[in-house]
């Protein structure tokens, strides 16, 4: 067979651009098929950054407060305190107090307050409001501030306190003895325990009232709901005025209704606006289930703020009465009283009592004989309880009311000087 014949210089140069092409097609092939570049990191919107920036400044002011009971162990017979609620709450200022809802602490034998960082407080209890549902704890003892505290309890910088073991009898500053050298082995030195470690606490912002707040702006609520600590949630005020029920049974009024999801372990938590500061204390939801069907309620600040003020200073709340009983809403409308409040009884010696209010009572035969019943206070027309106690909110101890009474037939009006639901401890009478 013969040689091929050599390639001429036409063909050479085709066969050298095929080989160019394939190679070149090998390289954008590679190219083509490699990693894509890193894109950069997308920016957050301005709403994006107040939010986190609302959380990251607040988170360290919210607390978990777990309700402890003593049971018997069915097993061992031993005492144990167990957990049987956990709440949320908030250093309220630089002394270590901390505000959350009654109904968190209910029936506690003891109550365990845990911070942001984690560490753990056994807290007593300062005073509670059962009509408002708010209850101001105590942890501590105070270690030495981290800075001059300035302004009032809405501005005072971080302050530290000294870490305690939970359920510990002594305060944390307390010296603990050291062995004695009967009980150590010989030639051993007995070494002093560390010095607790201080904890820094930072009270939460207060707005200055809740009047101004209006449906519609956002809102954060921030608590533990389930146990997940330090949890956020968004949303908008609904409602405004709002009408819940007290555990006492008292109505709460002008309450904040959000859609920002609260949830069981929500209560005693936060809510706040758009500058960070407290409008409201998460309290309760609406909801046939238990869990959030953004229905969510939240007591406002202005009432927080006296009924805290009047606990951290007298240990309650003091609050004006009138000194009567009175038949509930749905039994008066079954005795065929359409509005006003059916009077039971006047305690003797009582504001009612004393302007001449008189009770329900029986006749010889037992039948039902009504008591006076209250139409109008001020001139405010009164048509259920919920009325009255608009009004007694409104007023303070010594305050004179013009109630107007219906007995029998006969319309009149009386003036009630108010008193107070706390009476100060009359002095003893020296003894002969």
């Amino acid at each position: 067979m013969e040689p091929e014949a050599s390639q001429s210089p036409r063909e050479r140069f085709l066969s050298g651009a095929v080989a160019l092409l394939g190679t070149a097609s090998l390289l954008v092939g590679a190219v083509t098929v490699g990693p894509s570049p890193v894109m950069a990191k997308p920016r957050m919107t301005p709403e994006e950054q107040l939010t986190i920036e609302i959380f990251r400044k607040n988170t360290p002011s919210v607390v978990n407060v777990t309700n402890l009971a003593v049971k018997r162990d069915a097993f061992t017979m031993n005492m144990l305190e167990l957990p049987q609620g956990q709440g949320s709450g908030f250093i309220w200022d630089a002394t270590g107090h901390v505000v959350t809802n009654y109904h968190v602490i209910q029936d506690a034998s003891d109550i365990k307050v845990t911070l942001s960082g984690g560490e753990e407080f056994s807290a007593k209890v300062v005073g509670v409001d059962q009509d408002k549902d708010i209850a101001v704890l105590q942890i501590g003892p105070i270690g030495p501030p981290a800075s001059e505290a300035q302004g009032d309890g809405s501005s005072k910088p971080p302050q530290q306190l000294l870490a305690a073991a939970p359920g510990a009898a002594a305060p944390p500053s307390a010296a603990v003895p050291p062995p004695s050298a009967s009980s150590l082995p010989p030639g051993a030195v007995p070494v002093a325990p560390p010095p607790p470690e201080p904890v820094r606490v930072t009270p939460l912002s207060l707005c200055s009232s809740s009047a101004d707040i209006v449906v519609g702006q956002k809102v954060f609520a921030i608590g533990n709901p389930f146990g997940l600590d330090h949890t956020l949630t968004t949303g908008v005020v609904s409602g405004t005025g709002r009408e819940i029920q007290s555990i006492s049974g008292r109505p709460i009024q002008d309450v904040i209704q959000t859609d920002a999801a609260i949830n069981p372990g929500n209560s005693g938590g936060p809510l706040l606006d758009s500058g960070g500061c407290l409008i409201g204390i998460n309290t309760a939801i609406y909801s046939p289930t238990g869990a959030n069907n953004g229905v969510g309620f939240a007591i406002p600040v202005d009432i927080v703020k006296s009924s805290v003020g009047q606990i951290i200073q007298y240990g309650k709340v003091t609050r004006p009465i009138l000194g009567i009983s009175f038949a509930p809403d749905q039994s008066s409308e079954a005795l065929g009283i359409k509005a006003g409040i059916l009077v039971l009884s006047a305690r003797e010696g009582g504001p009612a009592w004393r302007a001449g209010l008189k009770g329900s009572s029986r006749d010889e035969y037992g039948r039902l004989v009504l008591g006076d019943i209250i139409t109008a206070v001020n001139g405010v027309k009164i048509k259920t309880s919920s009325d009255l106690y608009r009004v007694l909110d409104k007023s303070a101890v010594g305050d004179t009311l013009r109630i107007q009474v219906l007995r029998e037939n006969t319309t009149f009006e009386v003036n009630v000087v108010l008193d107070s639901n706390n009476p100060p401890p009359q002095p003893e009478q020296p003894k002969a």
